[in-house]
């Protein structure tokens, strides 16, 4: 009977996971088709679909996870000889035939990597098809993984670099997740999802309790728990964010001067920028972006913390001139650009390319 009850119970789960988005009314955090920086393009629910589809990383090693193969109409994840990384769409150029591409990786987190949009809308894709050029030939490989922070990062050019591939420039675009990070415990060194892998290599009782997540009754029960967010990350105290921010942009320049060492000593250009965010500028909000940057205050989605880190960056962007600081960049922009706190919609990408393209001339050959 018990195991009868429980299969019971099971079936009746599933079921309510297929019906409760039918009568689930969404929020502004499940961005969905009420978005307005995203519900007006033709690919918006294909790329949702495929958003959903793809979710899994691969283990990777010291990275902890990488970028697992994956093949759409949104999504593209190819293997190449730099290993999985997005596809980035190159434009071809006539007068680029008689002589090589500039070879540019970028770095970053998933704000790099595209999430939410196709392949051709990405920031490499765009920033790609502004540099190329009849004076410039260049091929952009985006070798971004959602999720990471500048530690990763730097172990990821390590490993290319030791394995033979040495490219002509290096951009690295960061900010947010340094940020997130930063303010939450053990701090800047740390990366995503940290107390729950340390709990699984400790052998914590989460390590034991992996099943549940598959379950249907345990899934629909988080479900029905209300916003999953953030909720269980926790956040340094507020006494301790200026020191937080302090210790999240030396942590970020120590990253970056070792980054230009390794440029020095391959012979390759490098280039950082720090992205911009909803939660800190002075961006004429539309309604949409305004729930966002409401949401931010809360216990699910607790990202206002990172308002502080953004101003130290700010500080520290005109002080070291070591980066540049892009969080002001929306400030004369009042269409809808954000899927999210820092998502971008296509044209969102697009202004920052721009914006990038014009700051390049110093980290290009």
């Amino acid at each position: 009977m018990l195991l009868l009850s429980l299969v019971l119970l099971e079936i009746a789960a599933h079921i309510g996971l297929v019906l409760w988005p039918h009568f689930h009314k969404p929020t502004v955090t499940d961005v969905l088709s009420g978005n307005p920086a995203y519900a007006d393009f033709s690919w918006a629910r294909e790329c949702m679909k495929e958003q959903v589809a793809r979710e899994h990383d691969t283990y990777a090693p010291f990275r902890l996870w990488g970028v697992a193969e994956f093949h759409g109409n949104c999504f593209n994840n190819d293997v190449t000889d730099l290993g999985i990384v997005r596809r980035t769409i190159n434009p071809s150029n006539s007068a680029c035939s008689g002589h090589a591409k500039l070879e540019v990786w970028m770095f970053g987190g998933s704000a790099v990597y595209g999430t939410l949009i196709p392949d051709g809308t990405t920031l490499p894709s765009q920033l790609s098809q502004i540099l190329n050029t009849s004076s410039r030939c260049i091929e952009i490989s985006n070798l971004a993984v959602e999720g990471y922070v500048t530690n990763q990062e730097l172990l990821l050019l390590i490993e290319k670099l030791k394995a033979g591939h040495v490219p002509d420039a290096a951009i690295f675009y960061d900010g947010f997740n340094d940020a997130d990070e930063g303010t939450s415990p053990p701090g800047a060194t740390a990366h995503l999802r940290y107390m729950m892998i340390q709990r699984r290599i400790e052998g914590g009782l989460s390590s034991k309790l992996d099943i549940l997540p598959h379950i249907a009754a345990w899934r629909l029960a988080q479900t029905l728990s209300g916003p999953k967010g953030r909720k269980g990350q926790p956040r340094v105290a507020d006494t301790q964010l200026p020191a937080s921010a302090r210790q999240t942009l030396d942590n970020y320049l120590q990253n970056l001067k070792i980054i230009r060492a390794l440029g020095d000593l391959y012979g390759f250009k490098v280039c950082a920028f720090w992205q911009p965010s909803l939660i800190y500028g002075r961006k004429p909000l539309v309604p949409y972006e305004r729930q966002f940057l409401d949401q931010s205050t809360t216990e699910a989605f607790p990202f206002a913390a990172l308002e502080p880190v953004y101003r130290e960056a700010a500080q520290r962007s005109q002080q070291d001139k070591k980066f540049i600081f892009l969080g002001d960049i929306f400030n004369d922009h009042s269409q809808p650009l954000y899927l999210d706190w820092v998502h971008l919609n296509p044209e969102g990408n697009k202004l920052v390319a721009q914006t990038m393209a014009r700051q390049l001339d110093s980290c290009l050959p």
